[in-house]
């Protein structure tokens, strides 16, 4: 008799950690647009993945892996280099707002401010 656990590990599939929960249709173009940006700020510099892991607030090795397409940036990591370079801010803008064309009107139900008092009081 097997390790069940370890058979049922095998016929699971592996989510990519940095996007959990989402297609990879969806996901790919995103990360890969995302380091593309990551790349054209980064890779002309001479020191490029030093000035990134440094404006990520991160280590030189996770830049390295951003760089060459190995990973993508967490979200803090996203954050911080958003907030050191108006590139990469206006990439994930850009982002944000073709995902919201898309969407059309369709939006989160708690992202309406206020509520209507009849429904909870």
């Amino acid at each position: 008799m097997g390790n069940d656990r370890a058979d049922l590990d095998r016929t699971l599939p592996i989510i990519d950690r940095k996007f959990p929960r989402m297609s990879a249709v969806t996901v790919a173009p995103v990360r890969d647009r995302l380091l593309e940006a990551i790349r054209r700020e980064f890779m002309p510099l001479r020191f490029g993945a030093e000035m990134l892991a440094r404006a990520a607030k991160k280590t030189p090795r996770a830049a390295r892996n951003w760089l060459s397409d190995k990973n993508a940036p967490d979200a803090e990591a996203l954050i911080e280099l958003m907030a050191s370079s108006e590139n990469l801010r206006n990439e994930v803008l850009m982002l944000v707002a073709e995902r919201q064309h898309a969407r059309g009107a369709d939006t989160c139900p708690g992202s309406k401010s206020g509520c209507d008092a009849g429904l909870f009081g």
